[in-house]
């Protein structure tokens, strides 16, 4: 999991060795080992100026998360961990497989929206964790 992260540093590092000094915060900021879960969508340009649209789950540094939402940083890159999506069956599936490693690099500048998440969702199922985290919070007052 380490040299996972070193190579990844080192790849960023290189990707940002002529670049400005907010994606030197960006690289610093996904070194870091607190870990959160976050709810993110990015829209990213491609060909004939359209626009696609990606949600996804997944454990970003929690440094750059604070720097993100509170505007101190626009611009680098950002490295998603443990990277869950919602399927077409409406269930929540893990990225990881035999091909991916569960690892996703972003611009920052894609970003659209970014919510922190309390826990991380469970794979196998859908919306039904969330209603059952509101009835037990309910149930709590």
């Amino acid at each position: 999991m380490m040299i996972r992260k070193l190579l990844v540093a080192l790849l960023l590092s290189m990707m940002v060795s002529a670049c400005n000094s907010e994606e030197i915060d960006a690289f610093k900021a996904n070194m870091d080992d607190k870990q959160v879960w976050v709810f993110i969508q990015f829209n990213v340009p491609e060909e004939n100026d359209a626009i696609e649209s990606y949600y996804y789950y997944g454990q970003i540094s929690g440094s750059i998360y604070r720097s993100i939402s509170n505007n101190k940083l626009s611009r680098g890159f950002i490295l998603l961990e443990n990277v869950k999506y919602w399927g077409s069956d409406d269930i929540i599936h893990d990225f990881a497989d035999l091909e991916n490693t569960g690892e996703m690099v972003f611009r920052i500048e894609d970003i659209k929206r970014i919510n922190l998440v309390r826990k991380a969702p469970t794979t196998g199922q859908g919306w039904e964790q969330y209603e059952e985290a509101k009835q037990e919070k309910a149930e709590a007052k």
